[in-house]
């Protein structure tokens, strides 16, 4: 196990150009395979497969032996991921600074018990896809376009960007586009102090809203001018 590597988790459907260029901060990729136990645009979506917590990962049960064979650190989820939502979620749960934002009622028990035993204050909301809808710039700055979520994190002391505008956001499906719309956090992610956008800001920020929050954190934001923005589920930083 060459666990002196720094690797970085990701959907294998990434884009070679975005691949290369999180290649050239140093990491190794572990590109995840297609899991027919989805449905077809989140099939190898690592916020679907892979929950970090601290240096921690736990892992849903398809992938553990790939990511056991790269790192160290590698729990397996008692849950195995199922087609029909909410049976998709029990991994997808959005680290915040000291929070935990999830479905209670779906979550892995394992992932429960770890945030729990971490002293992580829990956060219960209706919406599952919290590790897709919340776009975290920092430990307290966010980015969200749900409007249920808006509602429910705006009664704690979280720096908010609420996006009300339906943004472009792409999600692959039989490697073209699907019909339904991707998610802010599953196209936007922090690698070191680097924000990266998985295609061109300017098509999901017209105004300048998201790029200036980002900047007003002095965060370097990457992103690549003339592709479409796509949600991969994120990316997982070890």
């Amino acid at each position: 196990m060459n666990n002196h590597y720094k690797y970085i988790i990701i959907d294998n459907r990434m884009r070679k150009i975005e691949k290369d260029y999180l290649k050239s901060l140093g990491y190794k990729l572990i590109e995840l395979p297609k899991n027919d136990s989805v449905y077809e645009e989140i099939s190898s979506h690592t916020d679907i497969f892979v929950f970090k917590i601290d240096n921690t990962i736990i892992s849903e049960p398809s992938v553990y032996d790939l990511l056991n064979k790269k790192i160290i650190s590698v729990i397996k989820g008692e849950k195995i991921v199922e087609s029909k939502y909410p049976l998709d979620i029990p991994y997808n749960v959005c680290i915040i600074g000291n929070y935990a934002i999830h479905n209670f009622k779906y979550t892995s028990k394992k992932v429960i018990e770890i945030l729990i035993d971490k002293g992580y204050i829990n956060i219960n909301t209706k919406q599952g896809y919290t590790n897709c809808s919340i776009a975290v710039i920092d430990d307290n700055s966010i980015i969200i376009n749900d409007k249920g979520l808006y509602k429910e994190l705006s009664k704690f002391n979280f720096n908010i960007l609420y996006i009300e505008d339906e943004l472009d956001i792409k999600l692959l499906c039989n490697n073209k586009y699907s019909k339904k719309r991707g998610f802010i956090g599953g196209c936007i992610t922090r690698v070191d102090n680097k924000i990266i956008v998985f295609g061109d800001l300017n098509k999901i920020d017209e105004h300048g809203k998201i790029r200036k929050f980002i900047q007003s954190r002095k965060l370097q934001i990457i992103d690549f001018k003339t592709l479409d923005v796509i949600d991969y589920g994120g990316v997982v930083v070890i």
